[in-house]
């Protein structure tokens, strides 16, 4: 049965940020999986202006990046800048995993998955219920399977890249199979 990753899951702005600050946003469509964020990532980028901020919103629109939205991210749009939610992004990413896992029901885990790709530390210390299909891994995890797959020279040079350009980022890195097809790998 071939291997198929679905959809790429941008479950916080962390990555996004990252791979804008190291010139690399386009590793983001390395997998040739469908390009998904959570709308809470999207209110993130946009609410504050960054030095990347407007470079990850046009790479979205140029790549057709899916927006998902979820309950938190309509409330946190209907409020705008009066919406102070605590945990709201964990909110959301946990809105669209139920959602996730409502939809695909009874899917095989191997004949459709989705990949986490996450960066903030409370995404890897949070709870999640994740169903059988769901693959976690954070940014810099992600950056090491490219490298293996050799669609790039080296993982430390795009980290570097980021932080030279002034992106400190998290020095995590989990690279944690679907429970329904620990042997499926991501990509």
């Amino acid at each position: 049965m071939p291997q198929k990753v679905c959809e790429l899951i941008v479950a916080d702005a962390g990555p996004l940020i990252t791979l804008a600050y190291a010139g690399r946003l386009d590793l983001l469509l390395a997998t040739q999986a469908k390009l998904v964020v959570i709308d809470m990532v999207q209110i993130e980028l946009t609410r504050y202006h960054t030095p990347t901020s407007q470079l990850i919103i046009d790479f979205m629109a140029d790549n057709a990046a899916q927006v998902v939205e979820t309950e938190i991210g309509k409330e946190a749009a209907r409020q705008g800048a009066d919406f102070k939610k605590r945990h709201a992004g964990e909110r959301a990413i946990q809105d669209f995993l139920f959602d996730f896992y409502d939809q695909n029901n009874g899917v095989e885990a191997a004949d459709k998955f989705a990949l986490l790709l996450f960066e903030d530390h409370k995404v890897s210390g949070t709870g999640f219920v994740l169903s059988d299909n769901v693959y976690v891994i954070s940014t810099r995890a992600f950056l090491a399977r490219l490298e293996a797959l050799k669609i790039i020279a080296s993982a430390q040079q795009i980290s570097n890249a980021a932080i030279t350009a002034g992106r400190n980022f998290s020095q995590r890195e989990v690279d944690q199979p679907a429970k329904g097809a620990p042997e499926v790998k991501p990509f």
